[in-house]
């Protein structure tokens, strides 16, 4: 990673205070933090090597919320994740649908930021 992204890129802390805020945990974790989701499926929310499950509804949303604020466009996700560890940056990895010009105005006419 250049010198310019680092300084452009997010803390471990200031992703924690996102994860935080959009799916609602408290307390600070020893080691790490992963939010994993895909597509009709449970949401998994693990905190130091212990997993919480969330149903498709909730997952869907947190998912949304985090690619809101992380400027990742939500709509053609198809699984999501992101990772803080505490010995590394942190890092989100996105697989997403391919999309047809079209469909692409459609979301970008849709996004609030």
């Amino acid at each position: 990673m250049s010198e310019s992204m680092k300084s452009d890129a997010l803390s471990n802390a200031e992703v924690l205070d996102i994860l935080k805020e959009k799916i609602g945990f408290v307390g600070k974790p020893s080691s790490s933090v992963e939010w994993r989701y895909e597509l009709n499926k449970t949401g998994k929310l693990v905190i130091d090597g212990r997993a919480t499950l969330y149903d498709i509804e909730q997952a869907m949303q947190i998912t949304i919320d985090l690619a809101r604020a992380f400027f990742i466009p939500s709509e053609p996700i198809v699984d999501f994740k992101v990772v803080v560890g505490k010995h590394e940056w942190p890092r989100i990895e996105s697989t997403t649908l391919p999309i047809s010009p079209a469909g692409w105005a459609n979301i970008k006419a849709g996004l609030t930021y």
